[in-house]
């Protein structure tokens, strides 16, 4: 089977998770006031504090709407990236140099795992490229100890690190 006919996925980073709760809370924060303006405005004028009121619930919303957009738009960018270098790149084999922990992330008390790779160009620059998180060490599953990175035609620091091409199927029951 051809590996490029597998379709991968990019993963969203905690950013884009972020956005996909900022955004339909400001848009919600942002709302209400709108509606109420629009569908109450007897009462608006008639309370005192009502627009001050109004106008703060409905900034504090619009900047989380903003805020949520620009999350979303930023992890968006990053995964339409990554789907370019893999569709549309090329491809090298680079040297697996390790399997490190982030230690600065924690998923239910574990650290994820890295894989660390590196490819020498032709002019002689030495490319860095990580993967995405793996919830174990599979150093001992690697088949390889190159792994094939695709690059963006246009932009070579963009890589997209093939770890199932190195990796046996793996399936987690229970």
């Amino acid at each position: 089977m051809d590996v490029k006919a597998m379709k991968k996925k990019f993963g969203w980073t905690a950013l884009g998770m972020v956005g996909f709760i900022f955004a339909p809370i400001g848009l919600l924060f942002a709302g209400i006031p709108l509606v109420l303006w629009i569908l109450l405005p007897d009462l608006i004028g008639a309370w005192d504090g009502s627009v001050l009121f109004l106008s703060i619930f409905g900034g504090v919303g619009t900047l989380f709407l903003i805020l949520g957009l620009l999350f979303l738009s930023v992890d968006l960018r990053r995964r339409s990236r990554l789907r370019r270098a893999y569709e549309g790149g090329y491809f090298v084999e680079a040297e697996i140099r390790g399997i490190r922990a982030q230690d600065n992330v924690s998923v239910n008390h574990v650290h994820p795992y890295v894989l660390e790779c590196a490819y020498t160009d032709p002019s002689g620059t030495v490319h860095v490229y990580r993967s995405q998180y793996l919830y174990q060490d599979v150093t001992p599953l690697l088949k390889s100890r190159t792994v094939p990175v695709y690059l963006d035609r246009y932009d070579d620091s963009v890589g997209f690190v093939d770890v199932d091409a190195v990796l046996p199927e793996i399936r987690v029951h229970g």
